[in-house]
């Protein structure tokens, strides 16, 4: 017995250690990109390099040195972190709102209700989820929103199919059951009573989430299929620097340790938060 709370004892400091680092590195990123204006002079879309003699390497005032057509790349990283946090978390919000929506009403109201939702569910599951993006991102006009509109279309299925499962067990709780006895009505006891019971998973599945919707806007954006220019982005900086890599890898290293840090960041975060909300629960 003594062994066991020793163990959950270090798993709960583990996963708070995780917490953590992740906030931190999230914050960060976070604190990073609302600051941009004040952490360099440059505008990112701006050529600041007179006579021009391809990529400067780091200093002499570029503290990540210059992209392939003279612009700081050190702003384009900063300004690149505004592009993917806010498409990450568009896409985040437009998943859990649809997935929340579907996963509350097939668990609460159950029977054909259930059946239908689940189907649309195993329907969009079945799709090549790579290929429609792909396709989507092309065929919408090029927008800053796109991207995360596409994303979150097309990632909400999780978070359904998790609202879905928690809802069918507490539904069937003594309070839902108190309060379907007394009248409540089903818009009261979904907002009061189950909302609140499942947001501790949402939570983590948004942190998740989030990462995810990070990678994809990236990957699009390697493929010239993200946020249409001159909006800078880190998936579209490392697709533009993959051939000068051999003689200024700065140019692939400084967004895609930005993306790392993101996607480490946040995911450190969900799994740290996995761990602490079993412990409370427990």
């Amino acid at each position: 017995m003594a062994e066991t709370t020793v163990v959950g004892l270090g798993s709960a400091a583990r996963s708070r250690r995780f917490f953590l680092v992740g906030a931190i590195m999230v914050g960060a990123l976070v604190l990073a990109a609302a600051a941009a204006p004040w952490l360099t002079p440059y505008d990112p879309d701006a050529i600041v390099v007179m006579a021009y003699r391809g990529p400067l390497g780091p200093g002499n005032g570029h503290l990540f040195g210059t992209d392939t057509v003279g612009r700081d790349v050190w702003a384009r990283v900063l300004y690149g972190a505004r592009t993917s946090l806010f498409v990450g978390t568009l896409a985040m919000a437009i998943s859990l709102v649809i997935g929340m929506a579907i996963g509350l009403a097939a668990g609460y109201f159950g029977g054909l209700v259930d059946a239908v939702l689940m189907w649309v569910v195993d329907l969009f599951l079945t799709m090549p989820s790579l290929l429609l993006l792909i396709v989507l991102a092309t065929v919408l006009p090029p927008s800053i929103f796109t991207i995360p509109l596409v994303i979150g279309l097309l990632g909400w299925t999780t978070f359904g199919r998790t609202v879905r499962g928690e809802v069918l067990t507490l539904r069937e709780r003594d309070y839902v059951q108190a309060a379907r006895a007394l009248g409540a009505t089903d818009a009261r006891i979904i907002v009061r009573h189950l909302v609140p019971g499942v947001l501790p998973g949402v939570i983590v599945l948004a942190a998740l989430g989030m990462s995810g919707a990070i990678i994809v806007d990236a990957g699009l954006s390697y493929l010239g299929l993200g946020v249409p220019l001159p909006t800078p982005s880190w998936g579209r900086m490392v697709s533009d620097a993959q051939t000068y890599v051999g003689v200024a890898p700065w140019l692939v290293v400084a967004p895609g340790v930005a993306i790392a840090l993101a996607v480490v960041g946040l995911n450190l975060i969900g799994y740290g938060l996995i761990d602490l909300l079993a412990e409370r629960r427990a």
